[in-house]
């Protein structure tokens, strides 16, 4: 969501950028060089591990650390790769995690050791071709680890002129915004101190406004109510709110992504419930109950739930009366370089992904007189 800096802001007035901004865009930048500073890979063996029950138990069990940014474990390899901030949890607690989880031992391998399959026996090999054979084999497997590497790099650090990525707090757009790409495919591999494009927001009282709405600070958050990142940000959004009551206001705007299934219903189920004085509540139904699952029959209960008028917000729903509106919403989204969610605008500031509070709470102080 954009942010806009105003100290009072008039209904139908252009929001101008606030006089801080090279300040907070020097102090995020600095924050986020600084995270990736701090960012470590790991490569263990897995002992012990032998179902895809057991994989799944031990990326949970490391997920749900402080500090732990990307887990994926292989069940067919029976080894993992790990990305965590080293100031936040240390290589010994990780190996300590992975015991935790079970009968198991983590055994720290190298980079060719991660990529090499567990063989039950010997493979047999003409004597005539194993000199082609293992010259073959060694530049096919340079090439792809070299392949694998890129790949992980590019999303674990993707910034753009105009905003600083985690994407792996973030649900990216992959179909049907080529409006969003680079043409060129050139971008950064790492963070720059080059100062993000600063856009400004048009806020008016008929914008979903949560806050004070003359407040002097102003996040415009773009959400998909069914990305697991968004249900993250959530709770950060609404400590911000708590902690800075009169100085911060939050905008939310719709950015369906295609490749979740009940997220443009989602979005327009919570204007029908507007339409009836209950955005607010209806949207923290979504985020609430998000990980049971959503679908039109629970949108259908929830407005029920909150004693909305059951025939109005179900012949809304069904006749996708606020489609346009939401497409609206989704179309500025990408016009201002949004492309994942949650996108959050910080005085006209594009940071992408649920970052933690402290980099919110460190970005908000320096705005603040």
């Amino acid at each position: 969501m954009p942010l806009v800096a105003a100290a009072a802001v008039e209904p139908g007035v252009a929001v101008a950028p606030h006089n801080k901004n090279n300040n907070l865009t020097k102090g995020l930048s600095s924050l986020i060089i600084n995270y990736y500073k701090n960012m470590q890979k790991i490569k263990f063996q897995i002992k012990g591990m032998h179902c895809h029950s057991c994989a799944s138990l031990i990326e949970s069990k490391l997920k749900e650390h402080p500090g732990i940014i990307k887990v994926k474990v292989n069940e067919d390899l029976e080894k993992a790769v790990v990305v965590y901030d080293e100031q936040k949890i240390q290589e010994a607690d990780i190996h300590q995690l992975v015991r935790e989880a079970g009968d198991y031992e983590a055994v720290k391998i190298s980079e060719d050791d991660y990529r090499a399959p567990v063989l039950t026996k010997k493979p047999i090999i003409p004597s005539s071709s194993k000199a082609s054979f293992l010259m073959g084999f060694l530049i096919s497997f340079s090439i792809l680890s070299l392949s694998l590497n890129i790949i992980l790099i590019n999303r674990l650090i993707s910034p753009a002129q105009g905003q600083i990525a985690l994407n792996s707090n973030t649900n990216t757009q992959v179909q049907n915004a080529p409006s969003v790409a680079d043409p060129t495919g050139n971008q950064p591999s790492q963070p720059t101190n080059q100062a993000p494009a600063i856009q400004t927001f048009t806020i008016t009282k008929d914008n979903h406004v949560r806050g004070d709405f003359n407040a002097p600070i102003t996040l415009v958050e773009f959400s998909d109510f069914e990305c697991p990142y968004c249900e993250n940000h959530y709770p950060t959004l609404n400590k911000i709110l708590s902690d800075y009551q009169g100085q911060v206001r939050l905008v939310y705007k719709h950015f369906p992504l295609s490749f979740h299934p009940n997220s443009e219903k989602a979005a327009e189920a919570s204007e029908c419930a507007d339409e009836q004085g209950k955005f607010w509540g209806y949207h923290d139904k979504l985020f609430d109950n998000q990980p049971s699952g959503l679908s039109t029959d629970k949108f259908k209960q929830w407005a029920k739930d909150l004693g909305l008028n059951s025939q109005q917000f179900d012949n809304c729903l069904d006749t996708g009366k606020y489609a346009q509106k939401v497409q609206a919403d989704y179309q500025e989204g990408v016009t201002k370089g949004v492309n994942g969610t949650p996108a959050t605008f910080v005085n006209g500031i594009l940071v992408s992904g649920a970052l933690p509070y402290e980099q919110f709470k460190s970005a908000i102080d320096q705005l603040l007189p």
